[in-house]
């Protein structure tokens, strides 16, 4: 019995010292939670404006009506069957401010755009709150950084 306590503690020493040589990561090398469409990035789409950049990127179902001046951009998580009001509307911020109109997003001129990061429904909901379950779409102009 006295062979076996010892091995274990030998064995419990060495994992400890082998783990005392792993460093830190350091917050700049972490993973994005979304995808971030970088300034390279949108000069090179040849978009209007953000609804447009927003659209070629596929990661949200955008819906837009200019005769009724109704815009829409919806989750892609497909459909539920707990109805929520705005459950599958993501969340716009520009440039840190909370904006409840998506058609804002034609207003903003994709040459003045610094980055625009889109947040899937959990890490939307961990970085926004619960009111952004169906994701975030985040706008950072060049004036705004």
């Amino acid at each position: 019995m006295r062979a076996r306590t010892s091995s274990v503690s030998l064995a419990l020493v060495i994992a400890m010292s082998a783990c005392a040589s792993v460093h830190p990561i350091k917050s700049a090398d972490l993973p994005v939670n979304g995808k971030v469409i970088t300034e390279e990035m949108i000069a090179a789409s040849n978009a209007a404006d953000a609804w447009e950049v927003v659209q070629q990127s596929g990661y949200y179902r955008m819906v837009d009506d200019r005769e009724s001046g109704r815009s829409g951009v919806h989750s892609r998580r497909g459909r539920t069957s707990v109805l929520l009001v705005g459950s599958d509307i993501p969340r716009l911020i520009i440039d840190g401010a909370r904006v409840s109109d998506m058609g804002r997003l034609h207003d903003i001129p994709a040459r003045a755009i610094a980055w625009i990061e889109l947040l899937g429904g959990i890490a939307g909901a961990a970085e926004e709150g619960t009111n952004s379950g169906a994701g975030v779409i985040r706008v950072v102009s060049k004036s705004g950084r």
